[in-house]
């Protein structure tokens, strides 16, 4: 995709080139709508290209699986539909519970999920061993879905970004949006680093960034980040093409030998000034989860405040922030999923360190995505706090903006993802098992 000029009109503009945006730009183009995308990066250059890679139902909250089984399905048919390769590898997904309340807590959510015929089930430890021969800690057994699988991450927004432009969208990489007008109370065109583009209908999933759109047009959405460390290794001898959480460790081998490993569900949070505005909203997701996070006070308390300085490139241009990265991985973290991998697979040798990232994953209090259309201004619409769970649901994410703003309607009900949950009072707590 090479630099392209800025058209004075489309359809649609999309903000934000994650795999949220790029599967809206390919569905949309590919249903006959003019789109342009807006990445103020390179497309994947934040969260969406720096995920684990589950494509999974397993673990998630309720509302989210009639999306994830539309979705699932998506999925094994998108390399041949894009022409690329998505290292696609569907072993299944699973979670090892190390006592019995851990197991209670999966046979809750198994018990949640059946209505929804996702075909996840109980495992024993004989059923661990046997999907991944060789762990040395099956625990008490664990609960497994055969049909999800891995996907990687540095490749899938891409291809779709790709796709979209080769079918006729322009995809504007290094070219953020600047704000967005409105007249007789809907959408009349978006402000670009490269000029204004006339428009009716914007989809805005810029990630943690979109809060600050949304509250341009008096609208409330908590939204923080957490960054979570990610390695990959050289190739090592076949394990499992089952993806898995297990003591301590997440883990996918790629189909290459490689593998991608975590410090289990463990994150790290950047104490920022900006995280104090939202604080009260995530309290109750804090207390309950508290092991599972960890608190810095470090050089990005130090980026945000400089930020906020007049002058700075993010106070002049403050809906779009910094325009890279620059969330850094944790070295304890990779020291933490290195020794876990030694410890459950000893008959393995200890493979050499080929690349180590971080990404910050933006989450709402309850841990559920926002998909939405606000009604004033007509013609903008929302899809961004997917809180680590976007990456897997992309492509359907996707695909039902496309459909709601070609036809009217989504083919899937969206009402558990609508913003207004946040400014009425609810308090609905995460749900999700991981």
């Amino acid at each position: 995709m090479q630099t392209q000029n800025v058209p004075s009109q489309a359809d649609v503009v999309i903000i934000g080139g994650g795999i949220q945006g790029a599967a809206s730009a390919y569905y949309l183009q590919k249903a006959g709508m003019s789109v342009v995308l807006l990445e103020k990066d390179t497309v994947a250059s934040h969260q969406s290209g720096r995920a684990w890679g589950f494509v999974r139902q397993q673990g998630r909250d309720p509302v989210e699986l009639p999306l994830m089984k539309a979705c699932i399905s998506i999925w094994p048919k998108l390399e041949r539909e894009l022409g690329a390769d998505l290292e696609w590898r569907q072993g299944g997904v699973m979670y090892v519970a190390q006592n019995d309340a851990e197991m209670a807590s999966y046979e809750r959510w198994l018990h949640d999920a059946k209505p929804y015929d996702i075909g996840s089930q109980k495992l024993g430890r004989a059923e661990v061993v046997n999907l991944m021969p060789g762990l040395t800690s099956p625990g008490v057994g664990g609960i497994f879905t055969a049909n999800d699988g891995q996907a990687e991450p540095k490749k899938a927004a891409p291809a779709l970004a790709l796709k979209a432009h080769e079918l006729g969208a322009v995809i504007l990489q290094g070219c953020g949006a600047l704000g967005i007008e409105t007249e007789g109370g809907a959408v009349s065109g978006v402000i670009s680093e490269r000029g204004f583009i006339k428009t009716r209908i914007v989809i805005c999933a810029a990630g943690a960034m979109t809060h600050k759109f949304v509250a341009r047009f008096g609208r409330r959405l908590p939204q923080q980040t957490t960054r979570s460390t990610v390695i990959r290794t050289r190739p090592v001898a076949p394990i499992s093409a089952v993806s898995a959480v297990v003591d301590g460790l997440g883990f996918r081998q790629r189909a290459d030998g490689s593998l991608n490993l975590a410090d289990d569900i463990n994150s790290d949070i950047d104490l920022t000034l900006s995280r104090f505005k939202y604080a009260a909203d995530f309290w109750p997701a804090y207390k309950d989860n508290w092991r599972s996070f960890n608190f810095y006070l470090g050089i990005r308390f130090i980026d945000d405040l400089a930020d906020h300085l007049p002058g700075s490139p993010a106070a002049d241009k403050p809906l779009m922030g910094r325009r890279q990265t620059t969330a850094l991985p944790n070295p304890k973290r990779i020291r933490n999923a290195m020794a876990a991998l030694k410890r459950l697979f000893p008959h393995i040798e200890t493979p050499e360190i080929v690349d180590q990232w971080a990404g910050d994953i933006d989450a709402t209090p309850d841990a559920v995505p926002v998909i939405d259309q606000l009604e004033n201004p007509k013609g903008f619409f929302v899809a961004t706090g997917f809180s680590g769970h976007g990456f897997a649901m992309g492509p359907i994410v996707g695909k039902v903006l496309s459909e709601w703003i070609t036809t009217g309607q989504p083919s899937i009900n969206l009402d558990a993802f609508r913003l207004s949950r946040f400014e009425t009072g609810e308090k609905r707590r995460p749900y999700s098992v991981l």
